[in-house]
């Protein structure tokens, strides 16, 4: 979580088993304090609260996959959703 003047600006959530698999669900930063790198340094704490397992699973949303690129997250070949929203399954599935 990031907060300035007692205000949260930024935080991530994410499950883990602890061993093997973790996902990050949401990473947010409020719009007037985005590109001062503090979704950046957000990720890299939680990346380390993570730790070290074999997988780290994250759905960007539209426009900031480049964001997660830079942080060293790559398209998986065989990932799958299944959205009930129209509007989201046919803006994030092919």
């Amino acid at each position: 979580m990031a907060l300035y003047n007692n205000e949260v600006i930024g935080f991530a959530r994410a499950l883990s088993d602890g061993i093997y698999n973790a996902a990050i669900y949401d990473l947010v930063v409020k719009d007037n304090y985005q590109k001062l790198n503090i979704g950046r340094k957000i990720l890299e704490n939680i990346l380390l609260e993570i730790g070290d397992l074999s997988c780290i699973h994250l759905i960007s949303t539209t426009g900031n996959c480049e964001f997660y690129y830079k942080a060293g997250f790559r398209k998986l070949k065989t990932g799958m959703a299944i959205y009930q929203n129209s509007k989201l399954k046919e803006e994030y599935t092919e």
